[in-house]
């Protein structure tokens, strides 16, 4: 455990040399003053704009994913073609470590944003936001994208700038076309359906309004906690191979 925590702290100082942990702050901060913008100028229900935070985060949550994950590798790939990686000891403890920094730094975005959300919607709307959206919500955009960050760490890893940042880009659309009744049936097993249809139906139990399609929502947890699993074990068998090859 001693030495997974040096494998993290060698990676703080690495990262603070990009833009990381800066993206980090102004996704968050940017993300949630457009939507207090939207609040106030939208003329749709208070529930509504709570919704449309949430999906706004959800569609925009796989680009993300998939820019911070290629600043980690190209930080790695300038240091010495990924050598500071591959020379180190312990291989397994080297990818958890950037694994780590990257759904911990995605959380506290996440937690930002809502706070900064939540706390100023009442002043602009004059309706309070239920304690429990600042728990929840949080909860339901991140864990349902940890699969999502060991896909596009492999991807940013292997293949480089444009096919990660790509995927992320399609998956971002992906996840807004899941949403409407394109989705209906087969959301569920597509990674980038459940972040949005999650944090909707999380809204809808907030709210005390009854939650449709139960059972999708139930295979869509399943499905997500599985993926969860594979991916992220995929990933660490998948790095002890792994061999520096970063292709543009």
């Amino acid at each position: 455990m001693i030495e997974y925590f040096r494998y993290l702290k060698s990676d703080w100082y690495k990262l603070q040399h990009t833009r990381f942990f800066l993206l980090h702050l102004l996704f968050p901060v940017c993300g949630a003053s457009f939507m207090l913008l939207y609040a106030r100028i939208s003329g749709s229900s208070d529930l509504n704009k709570l919704v449309a935070f949430a999906q706004i985060l959800a569609i925009a949550y796989p680009f993300v994913i998939s820019i911070v994950c290629q600043i980690a590798a190209d930080q790695e790939m300038r240091a010495g073609h990924f050598q500071n990686m591959l020379t180190q000891p312990n291989r397994v403890k080297t990818i958890v470590s950037k694994f780590t920094w990257l759904i911990l730094s995605g959380f506290i975005a996440i937690v930002i944003s809502t706070a900064i959300f939540g706390t100023l919607f009442p002043f602009i709307t004059g309706s309070n936001v239920p304690m429990g959206f600042f728990i929840v919500i949080p909860l339901v955009l991140w864990t349902s994208n940890i699969p999502l960050y060991g896909f596009h760490t492999i991807l940013a890893f292997r293949f480089g700038r444009n096919l990660g940042v790509s995927v992320g880009a399609v998956g971002s659309l992906l996840s807004a076309l899941l949403q409407t009744g394109l989705g209906t049936g087969i959301w569920y097993v597509i990674p980038y359906g459940w972040c949005i249809r999650f944090s909707e139906s999380a809204l809808a139990w907030l709210f005390h309004i009854p939650v449709a399609g139960m059972t999708e929502i139930q295979f869509g947890i399943f499905f997500c906690i599985l993926c969860t699993y594979v991916i992220i074990i995929g990933m660490i068998a998948w790095f002890k191979r792994y061999s520096g090859m970063y292709t543009e």
